[in-house]
């Protein structure tokens, strides 16, 4: 029995700190086949906290392949281990300095097919404009660029003028066995030291400026007032810790909000939650990867109507979208849904079908394994 080579796809990233892009990179690679596909890992620098949990997957792996961030040398280092790989497709992902060296790498070692993944939108970059028109020069040399959503391709097209005719959508997935628990909501709010019969509500996002933690606390202000015993977690660690503690003390919060940091195991933090909550500026947002999470676990959405959102919060069906920057809009959705238990039941339903429907990750993954082999098609045509 003759059986057909496997694809070989050389994967080139920075390092892979903590966020949703980094994430689902990371299930892609649990779940890819591998009877099918050889996988390599360029990591451009260390492979950072989340790069450490890809070494222990078993793929070949090279590090810190650039000691600077124009290292010049860096291209054709990295060129010669894709010649060395034999690759059939190199992979980007989402980080502008893999887009830089890896088209030029792949175009110096006569790789035959080049994908880029995005994930971010209205991103400002130092010398913008510069960077942009750079942006637009290096795609020349991409065969496929990859968009976490439809609104999100139609912006690579719009902004970054992309062809639509090199734009796949792919959406974001997630492994929903990583947010079920044996808890009920009353063991799990146990564990959190919270009152079994308290609802919870949470924000699970990097602590950074553009996901508004402090218009989630201000909408915790305002759902207190209307529901007392209301708890919330802020799920995540970054650098408005401090600030958003501050804030707490002063919204005279400190009994209701519980900080969590950095979770690595979250289904029975989630089995505790009744809504989540996403509060981000339209600033980089893409489709948010930790709502999916939440969603997969069964946990309705409130959210800014930011990047994507709109294609996964179905208003009335799996959540409610809010403007940004609106603490009271936000509020008025979580109070809504804490007080009507039938429709937040409804609307759990729909999130988990919706996730297993369309944003698992055996579907991400199966998706990308396609265009690996379009991509090597294409390059023969």
């Amino acid at each position: 029995m003759i059986t057909s080579p496997k694809t070989r796809v050389a994967i080139v990233v920075s390092r892979l700190t903590i966020g949703g892009a980094e994430q689902v990179l990371l299930e892609m690679l649990r779940h890819i086949n591998r009877q099918r596909f050889d996988l390599h890992i360029f990591f451009l620098r260390d492979p950072g906290p989340l790069g450490k949990e890809i070494l222990h997957l078993g793929f070949p792996i090279n590090t810190r392949i650039i000691r600077y961030k124009y290292d010049m040398l860096g291209v054709f280092k990295l060129a010669g281990l894709f010649q060395d790989f034999q690759a059939d497709v190199v992979f980007l992902n989402n980080h502008l300095n893999a887009l830089f060296f890896g088209v030029l790498a792949a175009k110096l070692s006569g790789v035959r097919a080049c994908i880029n993944w995005e994930h971010e939108t209205f991103r400002k970059y130092p010398f913008h404009h510069l960077t942009m028109l750079g942006r637009r020069i290096l795609h020349l040399g991409i065969d496929y660029v990859v968009a976490v959503a439809k609104g999100h391709g139609d912006y690579i097209a719009t902004e970054e003028h992309v062809p639509r005719s090199k734009i796949r959508v792919i959406y974001n997935g997630v492994d929903p066995k990583r947010f079920q628990s044996s808890l009920s909501p009353l063991e799990a709010r146990r564990r959190l030291g919270i009152s079994p019969q308290c609802p919870v509500v949470s924000i699970l996002a990097a602590l950074r400026p553009d996901k508004a933690h402090h218009v989630f606390l201000h909408a915790a202000r305002m759902t207190v007032a209307a529901i007392p015993e209301t708890h919330f977690l802020l799920i995540g660690d970054g650098p408005q810790m401090p600030y958003l503690k501050a804030l707490t003390k002063d919204l005279n919060l400190e009994k209701q909000v519980h900080f969590l940091g950095f979770q690595r195991q979250l289904g029975d933090i989630m089995a505790a939650v009744d809504v989540n909550c996403l509060s981000s500026y339209p600033q980089q947002e893409t489709l948010s990867v930790a709502a999916i999470e939440a969603m997969s676990a069964g946990i309705p959405i409130v959210c800014t109507n930011v990047g994507s959102m709109n294609e996964i919060v179905i208003p009335n069906e799996t959540g409610f979208l809010v403007p940004a920057d609106d603490p009271g809009s936000l509020s008025e959705k979580i109070i809504h849904i804490l007080k009507d238990v039938d429709h937040k039941q409804y609307m759990s339903y729909n999130c988990r079908r919706l996730v297993n429907d369309m944003l698992s990750v055996h579907h991400m993954a199966r998706s990308f394994e396609d265009l690996f082999h379009l991509s090597i098609a294409g390059s023969i045509n």
